[in-house]
């Protein structure tokens, strides 16, 4: 079987058919089925939608692809467990109702119902296996007895009323089979149906292969994590477009007995993942290879590491096999290399690389090549690249004045690249880096570095030290804390210290979404089934209402007066509101935004939207709401005015719905919040945030964020209005000062106000970022 088919990398087969995991482009994780399909019936799987089905992605005329659902069967829980209770019959009857319903209203069939294909997982029973086969709606019901009396062992497991809808399912004619529909509204009188999802009996562990790769790797000590690039990259091909075996003796050659001994740790913990095929310790000229290729696309750090890299892989690569000839040769002249392939590579050894690091022989290599060009008289090649070799060696021992000021020279600019590389995530770190390169020499990389460290308005980064791929985050309305629930352990953070505050263990299930109240003193944690808030002063209370069981983009958020909670899943459409002070459910099938202090809020109703004002229970109809979105429609601190992104840009509404901007704001990106006095509006997509100010319309900050794969960027302004704190991707919080000073000023005058706001790097922090060079301090005392 192929590694890829279409444009999906395959991962391991799932079971014993023609079903592999596989792996979009952008590492989404599937579920690959090979067969030929049916085109018609395909078609008509594709417009199924239900929180109970696998959704249908994908269809090919030899594949389906869907999404992958992270469970456990139904056949394989009845036999290590047994036979179920009626009430978690009920349950899984209402899911499998639900499920076959959606179904057969898009014009499609399910076909192969079995135990099998029921998976239990955080957010209830799923069916999977839709598109594989043809049938009739009556087959699925037949099905659905089927499953039900497998799942009971029986019919004396069932009370009277199952025991009547599975007997009228699987009569043996088929036009006295209910629907699926008059099943399901049978199912929902009977109150047992109402309780709880059904949930797996164990918890579900089914990491995916960048989940698993991720998982070794916070495992190995920092040390031994520095080095795992040096292993995969080696491993991946020139183009990076797959993964290539490599001899276990290239990858140690040239290393040092430590070096070595830190290798071999780190292939036999991923050997032991199964993630890469590794040879015996005892064994020689045995190969190490990905045994799945899709970790490529599948482990985001891996992904990131190969861009890094990806201009200098086939300089590398070269040059390797180039240093194992000369070295298996014995070291000749004639095989070193010459005049532009030396400069290549020396060029890549100073500047290019990221994260590999040259062995021994490859350092040696290159030293000959240099050797041989000042034998042969090319004093132009020796001026040139001596310094660049020096460099790539990690030492300074070349004292001829010249070379010295070409290796500042060199280093300069690696230190001036190295700020641009971080500057979107850490603007701190490349204020420090562009203060290093202006030190090592006046080149113009390094001004042009000290120019933008000194026009960046973002001017503090936190990161959550413990964060991973499965943390949730949730930023305070005051942009003061950060919550951040990872691995079971909740943690508050000070954002304007970086101390962590609290910490507690979290709720038994999976938490899809975390908000704070607006007083920033109670987290909501809302969980795939029920709810929780915590609060430093009593902890995690007790569970009540209901979660988010659909995946994907979930959100939580508080009222402005605290006294309603929101919850959401986007692909889903999932939602639902929940009144804290009479602890019901409120809102069931509107789309609601409120305002200040839960006074006033807007229903979006197509032509029947209104304006509802409590506690009077006013209501005056709204009909320019009608296409407006309400996800990105927000109060304005008086209430009286409402800010909507749409389309052609964000407009200021009164409730009556007249415009209150002569000019939209553009472009229009999505979620929106304005400042505490309502004169400035901030607003956040995935990778960006901006910030006008209302009085004039001006773009008063306009920054590009780290991405949040799953959910927009979050922006909060401190009640000055005068520092913007944007929760981005994997737990890392810039602060943006709104009245930071954009004039340009001299590079001395920006290295200065470097030390003074920053200081220079530690000794530490400079060897890690900058191991090339000797560690020099900075700034004067």
């Amino acid at each position: 079987m192929t590694d890829r088919l279409g444009g999906y990398w395959l991962g391991a087969r799932l079971g014993s058919g023609e079903v592999f995991e596989a792996y979009d482009e952008s590492g989404q994780r599937r579920a690959l089925r090979v067969l030929s399909v049916d085109s018609d019936a395909a078609k008509a799987a594709l417009q199924v939608r239900s929180l109970h089905v696998a959704d249908l992605v994908e269809v090919a005329a030899t594949y389906l692809v869907s999404e992958y659902v992270e469970g456990i069967s139904l056949r394989r829980v009845v036999e290590e467990h047994g036979p179920y209770a009626v009430g978690d019959l009920y349950r899984l009857a209402t899911a499998m109702a639900t499920a076959l319903a959606a179904i057969h209203e898009a014009g499609a069939v399910h076909g192969s119902l079995d135990p099998g294909r029921v998976l239990l997982t955080g957010a209830g029973p799923r069916l999977i296996g839709l598109g594989v086969a043809s049938g009739e709606p009556p087959d699925d019901v037949y099905a659905w007895g089927q499953v039900l009396l497998y799942t009971a062992r029986g019919p004396d497991s069932l009370d009277r009323q199952l025991r009547g809808l599975v007997a009228a399912a699987t009569s043996r004619d088929r036009r006295k089979r209910p629907g699926a529909r008059q099943l399901l509204l049978s199912l929902l009188d009977a109150p047992q149906s109402q309780q709880g999802r059904l949930l797996p009996p164990t918890p579900v562990h089914d990491p995916g292969l960048g989940d698993l790769a991720e998982q070794v790797f916070l495992g190995l000590s920092h040390p031994y994590q520095g080095l795992v690039p040096e292993i995969f990259l080696r491993l991946v091909t020139t183009d990076a477009s797959g993964c290539v075996p490599v001899a276990l003796d290239e990858l140690l050659s040239g290393r040092t007995p430590d070096q070595v001994a830190s290798l071999d740790h780190i292939l036999t913990a991923y050997g032991e993942a199964t993630l890469l095929s590794v040879p015996p310790g005892d064994s020689a000229g045995g190969m190490v290879e990905v045994v799945r290729p899709a970790l490529l696309w599948a482990w985001p750090r891996l992904r990131e590491w190969v861009e890094a890299e990806r201009g200098g892989l086939a300089v590398h690569r070269e040059l390797a096999r180039a240093a194992r000839r000369w070295e298996g040769g014995g070291r000749r002249d004639a095989e070193v290399f010459r005049g532009e392939r030396l400069r290549q590579a020396l060029a890549w050894a100073a500047s290019g690389r990221r994260h590999l690091t040259l062995s021994a022989d490859e350092q040696r290599f290159l030293d000959a090549g240099i050797a041989a060009g000042r034998r042969r008289g090319r004093l132009a090649v020796l001026a040139a690249v001596v310094s660049v070799a020096l460099v790539a060696a990690g030492v300074a021992i070349w004292q001829h004045g010249a070379a010295e000021d070409r290796l500042d020279y060199a280093m300069a600019r690696v230190a001036a690249s190295r700020a641009e590389a971080v500057r979107l995530a850490d603007p701190v770190l490349a204020r420090e880096l562009s203060l290093a390169a202006w030190s090592l020499a006046p080149v113009t990389e390094a001004r042009r570095a000290l120019a933008r460290s000194d026009s960046d308005a973002a001017v503090g980064v936190f990161t959550d030290p413990h964060a991973n791929d499965r943390s949730v985050y949730a930023i305070s309305d005051d942009g003061g804390r950060l919550a951040a629930l990872t691995d079971g352990t909740l943690r508050v953070y000070d954002l304007r210290t970086g101390a962590e505050i609290a910490q507690s263990p979290g709720p038994a299930q999976s938490v899809r979404a975390m908000a704070w109240s607006p007083a920033s003193d109670t987290l909501a944690l809302v969980g795939v089934d029920r709810t929780y808030l915590w609060s430093g002063a009593t902890g995690m209370g007790p569970a009540f209402g209901r979660g988010l069981g659909a995946p994907g983009q979930q959100s939580a958020w508080f009222s402005p007066g605290g006294g309603l909670l929101f919850a959401a899943a986007r692909q889903s459409g999932e939602r639902w509101v929940w009144d804290l002070r009479t602890r019901r459910s409120v809102y069931a099938d509107d789309d609601v935004v409120v305002g200040p202090r839960d006074a006033v809020a807007l229903v979006f109703a197509g032509k029947d939207s209104s304006v509802r004002r409590y506690p009077s229970g006013g209501r005056t109809a709204a009909p320019w709401l009608d296409r407006m979105p309400w996800e990105y429609t927000v109060f304005a601190p008086d209430g009286e005015r409402v800010a909507i992104a749409e389309e052609t840009g964000v407009q200021i509404y009164r409730l009556d719905g007249v415009p209150v901007l002569p000019v939209r704001l553009r472009p229009s990106p999505g979620a929106l919040r304005f400042s505490t006095d309502g004169q400035l509006l901030a607003s956040t997509d995935n990778d960006r945030v901006r910030v006008w100010r209302l009085a004039d319309g001006a773009l008063v900050a306009d920054r590009q964020v780290p991405t949040a794969a799953d959910r927009p960027a979050q922006a909060r302004l401190d009640a000055s209005g005068r520092w913007l704190r944007v929760l981005a991707g994997r737990g890392t919080v810039l602060t943006i000062d709104l009245a930071h000073a954009a004039s340009p000023v001299p590079p001395e005058q920006a290295a200065a106000t470097i030390c003074t706001h920053y200081g220079p790097f530690t000794q530490s922090d400079w060897n890690h970022h900058l191991p090339e060079v000797p560690y020099h301090p900075l700034c004067s005392p």
